[in-house]
């Protein structure tokens, strides 16, 4: 999937970990996410997970890449904000 100039894959996974409310570890469903800055996928930008029950609802691409765009999205202002904050 290609967005906002990255190039993105998404391939699902049965083993993130992630804690519940208790504090205890689980093993959940979801994806993997890579998201890449050249069209031949050498040059990674970022790399995580999307659990179902955490990051995401459901267990289906679609969400998934809604994560994965919503995540880029929020890295993009972060990037932003300490670039203007070296120039001042």
């Amino acid at each position: 999937m290609k967005y906002k100039g990255y190039w993105i894959t998404i391939v699902p996974a049965d083993d993130i970990r992630r804690s519940d409310a208790m504090g205890n570890e689980t093993v959940c469903k979801g994806f993997n996410i890579k998201v890449f800055k050249d069209k031949g996928k050498t040059e990674l930008f970022d790399e995580f997970s999307a659990a179902v029950g955490h990051e995401i609802l459901e267990n289906s691409v679609e969400e998934a890449e809604q994560f994965a765009k919503d995540t880029i999205i929020c890295e993009e202002k972060e990037l932003d904000v300490g670039q203007d904050e070296m120039s001042m």
